[in-house]
Order: C-alpha cells, then structure tokens, then sequence
C-alpha cells in the first residue's frame, strides 16, 4: 500500500482529474487508450478519473510491471515507460524517497513537508535491457520518450 501511494503522490500529487497530453490520467497516469480492458471491468475508459477504479487499475498494472520486471525498481522504470531508456529522469529515485517518507510519517516520525530532490536511476546494463526487451508491454514500449519529456518539464507533479 505504501509503494502504491508513493505512485500517486509522485504521479497526480493525489489530484483525481490530473491528466496528460500522452493519456494518462487518474491518481495513478494509467494509460487509459493502453489499458482499456483492465477499465472495461468499472464501466470503460472513463473510470479512469474516479479514484477508486484508478487506484485499482493502477495498482494491477504496477504489480504486473514488477512482476516482469523482476524487482520493484524495474517495475516502476516499466510503469513510468522508461525500461529500455538509458534513464528515467529520476521518476524510480523519486518514488522510492516518497516512499521512504511514508513510512517514516507512518512510524511517527517528523519529516519535511518538501521532499529531497531525488538522483536519476541509471537504466540497467545493455544486455540486461536487450534480454528483456522481448517481454516488454506495448504500455511500456509507445510512449515512453513523450512522457519522460513530460516528467521532466513538470515544475510539480500537479501540473502533469
């Protein structure tokens, strides 16, 4: 539940309507035009911007992104369309802190409302990218550069 929040807070700052220009949408940016069968179960693709299916939704997609890739790091390079990207522009550093702060809020600690700035994951070794690229989702394969180039002109994640 924690790495679940964590996503939302780096991917809509919690906003229910957030959507971008590549299609994502919800608390969690799931591609609605990539996941439509996974909506069509909470009444089609504009379920995407009521919370609860968003969530859901998310939630199914980022766990099969970390089950192909093998490990949570791989899996969220997966989900934010950045695994066969020399780089995620930080998006996998950034959730992970996030991360960290919730767990930190939720073992009674103070933290600081502004979150650390966060260091650029650096992308997987060529043969490690190449032997995986074969089981890529199409999610993560099509929009990838268009949304990095969004992740990383975003002044906040509420602006996405």
């Amino acid at each position: 539940p924690m790495l679940i929040l964590a996503v939302m807070a780096i991917e809509s700052n919690f906003n229910p309507f957030v959507h971008c220009a590549v299609g994502d949408q919800g608390r969690m940016q799931v591609m609605t035009r990539v996941h439509t069968d996974k909506y069509q179960y909470f009444g089609g693709h504009m379920a995407a911007f009521d919370p609860v299916s968003n969530l859901r939704v998310g939630a199914k997609v980022l766990q099969e992104c970390i089950a192909r890739a093998g490990s949570v790091e791989g899996g969220l390079r997966f989900y934010v369309g950045a695994a066969h990207l020399p780089e995620d522009g930080g998006y996998v550093a950034k959730v992970l802190a996030e991360h960290g702060r919730l767990q930190q809020v939720a073992a009674g600690r103070n933290v600081p409302l502004q979150p650390p700035v966060a260091v650029p994951t650096p992308a997987p070794t060529a043969a490690a990218a190449s032997a995986s690229a074969a089981t890529a989702p199409q999610s993560a394969k099509a929009p990838a550069a268009e949304k990095l180039a969004l992740l990383e002109s975003a002044a906040s994640p509420a602006t996405r």
